[in-house]
């Protein structure tokens, strides 16, 4: 067996034939991803990865293996030699093993030199060996196993010729129908269990968890099952003895019906192995039992097809992957397909119906800006989904978009919060427990038009309701949470001891509140105006539960723009945007999975929040802070538009991230302990000292929460809540807030899900841009020199050993 696996290996590179197929594979890889501009080009994609050069390996591999393999067998029988190997004292499965072997090494020794794309990477990468090593490892570990594959099907397409040209032919057909063939077939509307049958018997289903840098049990039982099943075949091939071609067939039988024992166990009891450096494949429990939950198949419509530059492929790749992962651990198969919204429609009505289809279902488009020869051209995208499931479609948006965060870590974040994103809209899906969120109301409290869009935005997930705080206790159930929105008139002590008992039973409370009383109108008249303390008779419960909201405004260098008229007195006005200081931009806090990832938040008087008290059963975390650069004053205040002409000096802006939102978390003492309840207990209500698990946000400005409203001719018109009409922006105050109640309300731990954190993994752009010949030439020559080195070796060996 081992003499003729060596012959077999010095046939090939004993003969111009074997270098001149092993240098065509390299020159084909090293033009298509380092020279030629296109989706594969890995220098022009960006990132420090090698994702392409594992999506180019199948196409290149349709051509090398079979000319590798076309000849192990058909040149046997072509020479009358395949009859005397058959009577050597040899099975006829040692005989095929040595030539797989033969041709695994053959392909492997092809793979090698590739190995300096590795090196390559690692150090292009910004800053260098800035690259995920276990990915790429664990993708080449899946590029060999593919290589297996393809060699079984090329000897079994040797054995069956004599002619090695046909061997070729029938080899680069045989693997392509087995790496497509099958979701070709798929796709013709079987029925689910046929469909998810074929897609399995496929070998790009498997290889495409493994080329990621997943290692699945289930993936390599059938590549060695795929294996051996092509290698027993070809046996049979060979085979002319009748009766020992009936004792194979019982063999065959044998095997056949043991591997699909096999793929059967190992479908329903596997392990997943991820290399990659973040665990980015691995789900987590709360994913897995939310997938768990599904009744049906599940259809996902992903609108990230087409022409699109290397960032939004990479995107598009982290949601094909992330629903693979998903699909793992699904009852029902998770179907998903990726559609470019301009090429199913042919004319602009019927495209505009669809996106005000994909509008209605929640999708946000976003401009893409396209370089072309013909100079920059501008389409609308819908980078989302609609997810399918029973008599439900939902829309989902993956792209985040934050203003002060450059592309690559916008895209970034993105992809780190994908899984949460699919997880939320799967629950939605499933859960059909809708929370009762409801609004405060009796101390003129924010009305309906002014916290319309927050209270439109969660009614897809919550019951809304409005109550007063005597109204609490007058009912079967307590709301799951309570918003108490921009109060102006004090708490009486009756509210304050139903709001703390409620707290007590476990209730989630979202103050937003101001401190700070500040007359809008003044000021939109140009008027100077007083900012003074507003008493709402809270500060005594507040501190008790672990903060103090301080009766200050605070000023920050990363504020909004605003118009003002620069022209002298008697000209035209000429309105030229000026910081407003007052209004600060805030930002979510990076470590906690809250406010993670979100854009920044518009404010207006906002005030600052001290953390008191040592209770070790609190937990108090800051969610909403000022930037670098901010300040607080004290009040009373006089505040005028006047302020912008003469700004404070720069070198006042000395306070650092002024915590102006914080999260308590914990079992919290009774503010009414140990105190005389009869004036404040008309209701009788059992009273609690100490409160089960509960939770409260505490945010220090009250116009968070409020959309604008314009009220003309007596009908109300709102604008979406963070939008800014002067700048055109919308800020994040609505996926703040969404974010912060979702976050109470989550008893499953799906929040913990934005936490994730990828590294950005980015080429060093400047040494691309200087060094990108020296780069090119190393890739495409350099592997043909390690080759023709080979060769020479190889071949002096050999000529001194026959010398001898």
């Amino acid at each position: 067996m081992y003499s003729l696996f060596r012959k077999e290996i010095t046939v090939f590179f004993g003969s111009l034939t074997g270098y001149l197929i092993a240098f065509v594979f390299l020159i084909a890889n090293g033009l298509f991803l380092w020279v030629l501009p296109g989706n594969y080009n890995l220098l022009d994609n960006g990132y420090a990865s090698l994702d392409s050069y594992f999506a180019l390996a199948p196409w290149i591999f349709l051509f090398l293996v079979p000319a590798l393999t076309m000849r192990l067998f058909a040149e046997e029988r072509r020479l009358g030699t395949l009859e005397i190997l058959v009577t050597h004292p040899l099975s006829l499965l040692q005989l095929v093993w040595a030539k797989y072997l033969a041709g695994l090494v053959l392909v492997l020794i092809c793979l090698l030199p590739t190995l300096i794309y590795f090196y390559s990477i690692y150090w292009l990468g910004n800053p260098i060996g800035n690259w995920d090593g276990g990915a790429a490892w664990g993708s080449f570990i899946g590029l060999f196993c593919l290589a297996a594959a393809y060699v079984a099907i090329g000897v079994l397409a040797s054995a069956l010729t004599d002619n090695p040209v046909v061997a070729f032919v029938v080899g680069l057909l045989g693997s392509f129908l087995a790496y497509l063939g099958f979701e070709f077939a798929a796709s013709l509307n079987w029925t689910p269990a046929i469909n998810e049958l074929l897609i399995n018997l496929g070998i790009n289903e498997h290889y495409l968890s493994m080329s990621r840098g997943v290692i699945d049990s289930r993936d390599v039982i059938y590549f060695l099952a795929f294996t051996f099943t092509l290698l027993v075949l070809t046996s049979l091939m060979i085979q002319s003895r009748l009766k020992a071609l009936k004792t194979q067939l019982k063999k065959i039988a044998w095997l056949v019906g043991g591997l699909a024992v096999l793929l059967v166990v190992s479908s329903n009891w596997f392990f997943r192995v991820d290399l990659t450096a973040e665990k980015r494949y691995t789900l987590s429990p709360v994913s897995e039992q939310i997938i768990g939950q599904l009744e049906a198949p599940v259809k996902v419509d992903v609108f990230l097809e087409g022409e699109l530059p290397p960032g939004f492929r990479k995107l598009q790749q982290a949601v094909v992957e992330k629903l693979q992962d998903l699909n793992s651990y699904a009852d029902f198969r998770i179907r998903f397909e990726k559609l470019d919204p301009y090429e199913l429609v042919n004319t602009s009505k019927e495209q505009e119906k669809l996106f005000d289809r994909l509008v209605s279902l929640g999708l946000r488009p976003t401009d893409l800006r396209l370089q072309r020869d013909e100079g920059t051209v501008t389409k609308l995208i819908f980078p989302g989904a609609v997810i399918k499931y029973k008599d439900y479609d939902i829309g989902i948006n993956f792209l985040k978009n934050n203003p002060s965060l450059s592309a690559e870590e916008n895209l970034n974040q993105s992809i780190e919060t994908l899984e949460y994103e699919l997880m939320r809209a799967f629950k939605q899906l499933v859960d059909d427990n809708r929370p009762e969120l409801a609004f405060l109301g009796g101390h003129g409290e924010l009305d309906e038009p002014e916290t319309r869009d927050i209270r439109q935005t969660l009614s897809e997930n919550f019951t809304i309701s409005d109550l007063s705080a005597s109204d609490l206790f007058h009912r079967d159930t307590l709301p799951d949470v309570l918003v108490i929105a921009d109060p102006v008139r004090a708490f009486p002590e009756p509210d304050k001891f139903l709001l703390d008992q409620y707290l007590m039973r476990g209730g989630k409370l979202v103050w937003l509140l101001d401190p700070v009383q500040v007359s809008l109108d003044s000021l939109s008249r140009g008027e100077t105006t007083i900012a003074f303390p507003r008493d709402l008779n809270l500060n005594d419960q507040l501190f008790r539960y672990g903060v103090r909201i301080n009766t200050n405004l605070v000023q920050d260098v990363e504020c909004l723009m605003i118009p003002v008229n620069t022209a002298p007195v008697g000209s035209a006005p000429k309105y030229t945007p000026a910081p407003w200081y007052y209004s600060p931009l805030l930002s979510p806090a990076q470590d906690h999975e809250l406010s993670r990832n979100l854009n920044r938040v518009k404010a207006e008087f906002v005030s600052s929040i001290d953390l008191v008290g040592n209770d070790e059963q609190v937990r108090k975390s800051v969610i909403l802070h000022t930037s670098a650069y901010s300040r607080s004053v004290q009040t009373p205040l006089e505040v005028s538009l006047q302020s912008i002409n003469n700004p404070p000096s720069q070198s006042l802006f000395n306070e650092q991230k002024l915590a102006v939102g914080v999260l308590l978390e914990g079992q919290f003492q009774s503010v009414f302990k140990n105190r005389v309840l009869t004036d404040f207990n008309a209701q009788r209500i059992p009273v609690v000292e100490q409160s089960k698990n509960a939770k409260m946000i505490v945010l220090a400005d009250g116009s968070l929460i409020a959309n604008q409203v314009s009220r003309r001719n007596g009908q109300i018109q709102t604008l979406p809540l963070g939008y800014d009409r002067y700048s055109q922006q919308t800020f994040g105050n609505r996926d703040f807030l969404v974010n912060a109640i979702n976050y109470l309300c989550d008893e499953d731990g799906l929040m913990a899900l934005r936490s994730q954190a990828f590294k950005i993994r980015l080429l060093d752009k400047v040494k691309i841009r200087e060094q990108r010949f020296f780069w090119q030439l190393i890739n495409v020559v350099l592997p043909l020199l390690v080759i023709a080195l080979f060769g020479v070796i190889f071949n002096v060996i050999r000529r001194y050993r026959y010398s001898r």
